[in-house]
């Protein structure tokens, strides 16, 4: 069992909004710790955002549940048809996230009334409570292991495509094992949507300073070439193993251009992410990919040539695979003009230190 770095954070916002409950002696203090857990996100402009909507939203719960206890009552019937009309302001206002937590709030506020006399006090050390909650939440996510999505985006996008290279050549030389590459295949489609929300939750996190700004941008834009180039190299890999017996039919003379072309475009794409982490000189990665990288018409020539001498129709399956590799080819090469437009322009921006023990 792995414990991720959220999970810490929310316990020690549950306890630090307890703590504060009870040195305040503000009642009861467990309000604020259910407000904590609740409020706690996955990154740091998540929990800003979550708590003000949070307070937005209770502040209106509890307006309206103060106007009901006045007005109304407290009845059992009264107390539904108040959390009905705060649920509709709710997502009238689109604070959806928040309901949750409005209604325990109205619930306790009308549930809980200590009589006409007091209901106003206990009222607002209700919405108090509510605040502690969610400042402890936001306070621990932002100073308590603050998420480093840049490296938790980086090395699952690495992984994945590590993955996917190997699973590309052992199909292509033909020893895979085809009950093995379906379970595979499974994980691949997880981790996708797990790189998604990496980068999903990276490009939501806001600088405080302009240069800051300008290089988050530009690192994003890498970002999102290098996912797509990962995407693209999943797509060869469901292709190929959807169309093995096609790829076995092929002359043995045109499979040969194919894999040769295939393994430099892979080995030139394990070049770019190591380059992006500076694990090779730039020098010896442009020299290396004149040699592993070919012009794309090459393989699209050769395609046509060898359709054109064997009129087989099951060579039709072939040409999403074809135009997946060739596809494939132009977003590595735009990945390596970004990257090293990146290197060249932001000299001290580009030395980022990744991480290989991050949390999860």
């Amino acid at each position: 069992m792995h414990l991720g770095a959220r999970s810490l954070k929310t316990g020690i916002a549950v306890t630090l909004a307890l703590f504060l409950a009870l040195t305040l002696n503000i009642q009861p203090p467990t309000m604020a710790g259910i407000a904590a857990a609740m409020a706690t996100q996955p990154s740091v402009h998540r929990s800003f955002r979550s708590m003000v909507q949070n307070i937005q939203g209770n502040l209106i719960g509890a307006i309206i549940a103060v106007l009901f206890v006045v007005f109304v009552g407290t009845d059992p019937v009264i107390i539904g048809l108040a959390m009905i009309i705060v649920i509709a302001i709710h997502l009238k206002f689109r604070l959806n996230a928040t309901i949750t937590l409005t209604m325990v709030t109205v619930i306790v506020i009308m549930a809980g009334t200590p009589g006409q006399d007091g209901f106003l006090t206990h009222a607002i050390d209700r919405m108090i409570l509510v605040c502690i909650g969610v400042g402890s939440a936001t306070v621990v996510n932002f100073f308590f292991f603050p998420p480093n999505y840049e490296n938790r985006l980086y090395f699952t996008i690495l992984n994945q495509t590590t993955e996917l290279l190997k699973w590309i050549r052992l199909l292509s030389e033909g020893a895979s094992d085809n009950t093995k590459i379906k379970d595979d295949l499974a994980l691949f489609d997880d981790a996708k949507l797990k790189i998604e929300n990496y980068y999903h939750w990276y490009k939501e996190e806001r600088g405080y300073f302009r240069k800051q700004r300008f290089v988050k941008y530009r690192r994003t834009v890498i970002f999102r070439e290098m996912i797509s180039a990962t995407n693209l190299l999943h797509h060869i890999l469901k292709e190929l193993d959807r169309n093995e017996n096609a790829y076995r039919l092929l002359p043995e003379a045109f499979r040969k251009t194919l894999v040769e072309q295939l393994n430099g475009l892979m080995a030139y794409h394990e070049r770019v992410l190591l380059k992006f982490n500076g694990k090779i000189r730039n020098r010896k990665h442009e020299e290396q990919s004149k040699k592993d990288y070919r012009h794309k018409t090459e393989l699209a020539a050769s395609f046509v040539k060898y359709y054109g001498q064997n009129q087989n129709t099951e060579w039709l399956d072939l040409f999403p695979f074809i135009s997946a590799i060739i596809d494939y080819s132009q977003h590595i090469e735009h990945l390596d003009l970004l990257i090293s437009s990146f290197q060249t322009h932001h000299k001290k921006a580009n030395r980022i230190k990744f991480n290989t023990n991050a949390f999860d």
